[in-house]
C-alpha cells in the first residue's frame, strides 16, 4: 500500500486540492467570506509596529555605529 495514495482507512484519496485534508482526502467545509472587513487599520498598525521594532533591534544592536 503507497502512503503517497491512501488514508488511513485503506482508502483511495481522491480528492487533491488545498482545501482537502491530506491524510484522509475528504474536503474542508466551504464558508462564506461574509464581512471580511475586520479590524479597520490593522495592516498599517501592524506595519508600523514591525517597522519600530526593526528600528529599535538595529538601535539596540549597533549595526550603524
Amino acid at each position: 500500500m503507497g502512503h503517497d495514495r491512501y488514508g488511513l482507512d485503506g482508502m483511495p484519496i481522491s480528492c487533491r486540492g488545498a482545501d482537502c485534508d491530506p491524510v484522509t482526502g475528504i474536503q474542508f467545509p466551504q464558508y462564506g467570506k461574509g464581512d471580511a472587513a475586520g479590524i479597520p487599520h490593522l495592516r498599517l498598525v501592524l506595519a508600523v509596529m514591525m517597522t519600530l521594532f526593526v528600528a529599535i533591534f538595529i538601535w539596540q544592536s549597533n549595526i550603524f555605529g
